[in-house]
């Protein structure tokens, strides 16, 4: 394990460990099936529900388990580090973070006893309605609207690529509470789906993940009542929206790492138990090359995902769309990588569904659309950087210490020092949108 994952100990390995078993021995042994039959199981989500998988970032007082940003990341990744079931990674992903998180930032406290319990015991799935058919990376551009009414609002509207849409009970549903387009002006919702006016229009068959349904929800006149307003009228999508997607870029994308590592586990017994031209292949270079590549992978994807969970945690108020964004490109793009490095490596076997690196060449794919797509990402990264001057400050003030000025991290710093000042000439580069990026050593 040491090897695999050198950079938790303690109490977090132990965590690690028990999640990782749970899902080795309760949902591994059903997930091939699952995944070929496109079907969800409740009895394991009541059992996750029981060991408190489905409340870890809920306060104890609501049933949860009080963790934080971080432990939601190891959970995600052990989880599909024993198990490779991205898809109910994803659903547990969904409920935990985007669809019971907003109750809990923005819930009163009488929404927060009403709604929490359920959601932590698994008796209620919950999802988020944010993407809407013609509204996808624009997502201020949605259409679904909510009228105001004498005691409430009437929603009317659709949202498409709902995760846990055909199973859920309750929703957190952002729609135009004003005529104008754009961020200001959307409101979050409380929607439950016993009540009149939701529908499921259509469930969606996906290219992975197909543990986990997904689905095209539809409101028909559906009466909302003002106390299942979430947070201030017309907020919501900068409030809960924007907040909960760092979340979710974040956690989710833990997941990643935790199918790398079952994907390098699963490599290095393939290649040495494959015999060809007399000898194991995991003798020739190339096989080499390839598993070293995904360790080294799967261990620089840990590190920036354990650096913003982290700094998520210990700064809870700030935000961190820079850092949260440049995670998600680079570990569902790294990913993608792994994924056909692995299939490379099981040859003709890898092209057939009975082996789980076909599934995870399959699942990984949503990596790089979901939460934000990685042309989105950059679009933020780029957009957040506000010229050379913070970071040479930064670069100058470590310069001065004099026990790296002779070193290689001495020079490494003064070549930093060097290409971000380029970039920060560079005539096209916005600087009103600054936001800092810390790059001191630790």
């Amino acid at each position: 394990m040491l090897f695999l994952n050198p950079y938790i100990k303690d109490e977090d390995l132990d965590f690690y460990n028990t999640v990782k078993e749970f899902a080795k021995e309760k949902i591994l042994p059903s997930v091939e099936q699952r995944d070929e039959d496109c079907t969800w199981d409740n009895e394991l989500w009541k059992e996750m529900g029981s060991i408190g998988l489905l409340g870890i970032p809920i306060p104890e007082e609501y049933g949860g388990q009080g963790g934080n940003c971080f432990q939601c990341c190891l959970a995600q990744e052990a989880f599909n580090a024993g198990s490779l079931d991205s898809g109910f990674g994803l659903s547990w992903g969904a409920h935990m973070i985007i669809g019971s998180l907003p109750i809990l930032f923005q819930g009163t406290e009488i929404q927060k006893n009403k709604y929490l319990p359920k959601l932590v015991n698994g008796e209620w799935i919950a999802g988020l309605g944010l993407t809407e058919p013609d509204s996808g990376s624009d997502a201020a551009g949605m259409r679904t609207y909510a009228e105001k009414t004498k005691d409430g609002f009437v929603l009317n509207g659709s949202k498409t690529f709902i995760t846990n849409g055909p199973i859920g009970q309750v929703f957190i549903i952002m729609a135009r509470t004003t005529k104008s387009r754009g961020p200001m002006g959307i409101s979050a919702f409380i929607v439950e789906s016993k009540n009149k006016g939701f529908s499921v229009s259509k469930v969606l068959k996906k290219l992975g993940h197909n543990t986990s349904t997904t689905a095209e929800l539809t409101f028909e006149d559906m009466y909302v009542p003002d106390e299942n307003l979430l947070g201030p009228l017309h907020s919501g999508f900068l409030r809960i929206g924007k907040a909960t997607l760092e979340w979710e870029r974040t956690v989710l994308l833990a997941a990643l790492m935790g199918g790398m590592e079952n994907i390098l586990e699963n490599c290095i017994r393939y290649s040495w138990q494959r015999q060809q031209f007399g000898k194991s292949i995991l003798n020739f270079f190339a096989i080499k090359e390839k598993i070293a590549r995904i360790w080294v992978y799967l261990c620089a994807a840990r590190r920036m995902t354990y650096f913003v969970a982290r700094k998520k945690d210990f700064e809870p108020n700030v935000s961190l769309p820079m850092e949260s964004s440049i995670l998600k490109v680079f570990a569902s793009e790294v990913s993608e990588e792994v994924a056909s490095d692995a299939v490379q490596i099981y040859g003709g076997m890898g092209y057939m569904r009975e082996v789980s690196v076909s599934r995870f060449y399959r699942d990984v794919k949503l990596g790089t659309i979901g939460g934000g797509t990685s042309e989105i990402q950059r679009s933020i990264i780029s957009a957040s950087y506000g010229g050379y001057e913070p970071y040479r400050k930064i670069i100058q003030s470590e310069l001065i210490e004099d026990k790296i000025k002779e070193t290689p991290i001495g020079e490494l710093m003064r070549s930093l020092g060097v290409l971000i000042q380029t970039v920060g000439e560079n005539p096209e580069r916005k600087k009103d949108k600054s936001l800092s990026l810390d790059l001191r050593i630790y």
